[in-house]
């Protein structure tokens, strides 16, 4: 059985901008993404409200910072295909940080993540795809999480990402999906996926995994 790791925010988490709460197994990418791929698969839902690629959030009681949780989630799983899709809580007005910024701790993500899989758990055929996560929407300042974000450039620097993970993946070796251009958040608070939106990001997660196992063949 091939083991993936979806590993991301609150639009991997399943968060529904409707409820506050989450996306039934229906609903949400990563349970899609199990279906449509069958039983030879196995998915792990590793998604958090709030995080963020390495930036600790003084507000979140110091649990959101992915940087601190990748490395142990991937010794106790050792999956043959990391998911990444991150960097939208990086866009945060807190933070105060370019999309060029959000993708060099991506790239130090990405650093940690190929050194300590290949020197030290011994799995270094684990494929890792980069997700550029789905751009914010117009108009954002209409949305109720506006007041955490610069909403006069935020939905611009969120359709940047896409440009600088591209080169990141690049430099290390990864795959990359451009969800931004194809996914936006919906029109409840311009941040999170609606239903469609992540029936879509299933279907093109289930591509590029699809591509990934054949050229691992």
């Amino acid at each position: 059985m091939r083991q993936i790791i979806c590993f991301g925010d609150s639009n991997t988490y399943g968060y529904n901008p409707e409820t506050g709460g989450r996306y039934d197994e229906n609903t949400r990418w990563p349970k899609l993404l199990a279906k449509s791929l069958g039983d030879v698969y196995e998915i792990f839902e590793e998604g958090q409200n709030v995080r963020t690629i390495a930036n600790d959030d003084p507000w979140e009681g110091g649990t959101k910072c992915g940087m601190d949780y990748v490395l142990p989630m991937l010794e106790t799983k050792r999956p043959d295909i990391l998911i990444i899709m991150l960097g939208s809580n990086d866009l945060k007005m807190k933070f105060h940080l370019p999309a060029a910024d959000i993708a060099g701790s991506l790239q130090n993500m990405l650093m940690k993540i190929k050194a300590y899989c290949e020197k030290y758990i011994s799995c270094p055929r684990m494929k890792i795809l980069v997700v550029s996560p789905p751009a914010l929407s117009e108009p954002f300042e209409e949305s109720r999480f506006a007041t955490f974000f610069d909403a006069d450039n935020s939905v611009k620097r969120s359709k940047e990402l896409a440009i600088w993970y591209k080169h990141v993946a690049e430099q290390y070796g990864c795959y990359f999906l451009n969800a931004t251009e194809a996914v936006s958040a919906g029109s409840v608070d311009h941040l999170h996926l609606d239903p469609s939106g992540h029936l879509k990001l299933a279907e093109l997660e289930k591509e590029s995994i699809l591509k990934i196992m054949d050229e691992d063949n």
